[in-house]
């Protein structure tokens, strides 16, 4: 099976531009509705779609906690998607490797 390569949009109304990285890790951090084409299945992609859409009603809210507004806007956390699977038993593993669990 061919690997897909990346491909990064900004949305404009009800079109998507065609951009590079950079231009679309700065619409994230501004605001901006974003695509990413590039996803391992169908299923990450999906479940993107629904994150991006409620990751844009939260920006709508002016009464956004700053710390929340800051992780929704963060190009990495918002590209990443998880899907955790019932029968993965190493999971718990791998996820206690993850940097952010990790105490100095």
């Amino acid at each position: 099976m061919p690997k897909i390569s990346p491909f990064w949009f900004i949305r404009d109304g009800e079109k998507l531009v065609q951009c590079n990285k950079g231009d679309f890790d700065k619409a994230i951090i501004s605001g901006k509705s974003i695509k990413y084409h590039g996803y391992a299945n169908k299923k990450c992609e999906r479940i993107a779609e629904e994150l991006e859409t409620s990751r844009m009603e939260f920006l709508s809210n002016p009464n956004l906690s700053p710390k929340f507004r800051t992780a929704i806007t963060n190009p990495q956390n918002v590209v990443e998607v998880q899907v955790i699977r019932v029968d993965d038993p190493l999971f718990w593993i791998k996820e206690a490797k993850r940097a952010k669990y990790q105490t100095q």
